[in-house]
């Protein structure tokens, strides 16, 4: 269902040497307060703990999973499912050496196959995480709301119109019923992030009139065919590297960075997106990948490009443009910086270890929508409004 677990796609680009280490430091420590901090009995079907079931045991959803158990001592992972066999048997793997005694989940609850999905749902777990590919977060998101499960929903959300619709209502529902959904758009907890954004929202550079963000990077992985597989499986297992299946790197990757600007806009949803060759004046990257700008209603515009190709050195600019001047978007690396990944985690376990409705979702479908109408306009090579991506052109 997802990735393989390579250390190269595991949280913060750690090795899989510090990743268990670190991973199973957080688990000993969590297990040393457990007592002090288990919720009271009732709280959850079970008994007091917080059940977490993993649909999609790549390195996000292994990722995720250790992340969840690190959140808080109360956590448990109970169901594994994946469409691989192979796969799922080294995710429980590494989950076992990470998370210890926060780990139980025998064979009986770890599932693979097509229908692995809905044996997890089915298991009594009381969160879910959700990391298998894209194309099919819409159905396993709506199905997760209808078994009343509170959701971490990893990006994008869908990789069309019409599953981003099946998301939309999936959503409303989730509303009314009070579960919490949590959101793969690890950025928004990123403290450096943050501050920068913060400080243009309050007038840092003035008034706000332009955003850009782009990137230019190597290939996604791929996983090496082995014999025996159909051409299929390899499709599947290298889903990242498949459009049908990702939605296309645009929306699978550059999703973060369309977010960010949308973040930096106050979250405003634009006019329209326009294809373009070159997005920025001499000087910039000038992308011969996926480019668009978007246009606001107020004038204010977003130009976003991704370049991703074999051989390309990673390089990305990403600013914000003021009446008072220009600001970098993107942080310096530091060593030592908490993980956004793990903060975005621990916000919707703790909401829902207290009883509170945690919802995440408006921005991720926000981006999603935005990704999916400038990946739609760079296709067809013409202007796609808002409304397309759910309308008659999706």
């Amino acid at each position: 269902m997802n990735q393989p677990v390579h250390h190269h796609s595991l949280p913060a680009h750690v090795s899989r040497r510090t990743f268990l280490g670190a991973a199973s430091a957080a688990a000993a420590s969590a297990a040393t307060v457990q007592a002090a901090t288990r919720p009271a009995a009732g709280l959850f079907s079970g008994a007091g703990w917080l059940r977490v079931g993993v649909i999609g045991c790549g390195g996000r959803g292994t990722g995720a999973a250790v992340q969840a158990a690190a959140a808080a001592a109360d956590v448990m992972i109970t169901a594994l499912g994946d469409l691989f066999a192979d796969q799922l048997a080294e995710s429980a793997g590494l989950l076992e050496r990470a998370v210890g005694p926060q780990f139980d989940c025998p064979a009986e609850r770890q599932f693979s196959g097509s229908d692995a999905w809905r044996r997890v749902l089915a298991s009594d777990v009381d969160l879910v995480i959700l990391a298998a590919p894209p194309a099919t977060r819409p159905a396993h998101l709506a199905a997760a709301v209808r078994a009343g499960k509170h959701v971490y929903c990893e990006k994008p959300a869908a990789i069309d119109g019409r599953g981003l619709t099946t998301v939309l209502a999936a959503c409303a529902e989730a509303r009314g019923r009070g579960l919490s959904l949590g959101s793969g758009l690890y950025l928004r907890h990123d403290l450096e992030t943050r501050g920068i954004v913060g400080r243009i929202h309050d007038g840092a550079i003035g008034d706000l009139r332009h955003v850009a963000v782009h990137a230019s990077i190597g290939l996604p992985w791929q996983r090496p065919g082995q014999p025996g597989w159909s051409h299929r499986e390899w499709r599947m297992r290298n889903w990242i590297a498949a459009p049908e299946l990702s939605g296309g790197s645009f929306v699978e990757h550059h999703i973060h960075a369309v977010d960010k600007a949308l973040w930096t806009m106050g979250d405003a949803c634009p006019l329209v997106a326009l294809p373009c060759a070159i997005v920025e004046p001499a000087g910039s990257l000038g992308m011969n990948g996926t480019s668009v700008v978007y246009r606001f209603a107020d004038g204010r515009t977003i130009a976003a490009s991704l370049d991703r190709r074999a051989g390309n050195a990673s390089r990305i600019d990403e600013f914000a443009r003021g009446s008072h001047g220009t600001t970098a978007l993107r942080p310096r690396a530091a060593a030592g910086r908490p993980s956004p990944h793990a903060a975005a985690m621990r916000a919707l376990v703790a909401a829902v270890l207290a009883g509170e409705r945690r919802d995440d979702m408006p921005s991720l479908c926000r981006s999603t929508q935005a990704a999916i109408m400038g990946r739609m306009a760079a296709e067809a090579g013409r202007p796609v409004g808002w409304p397309d991506v759910l309308g008659p052109l999706a």
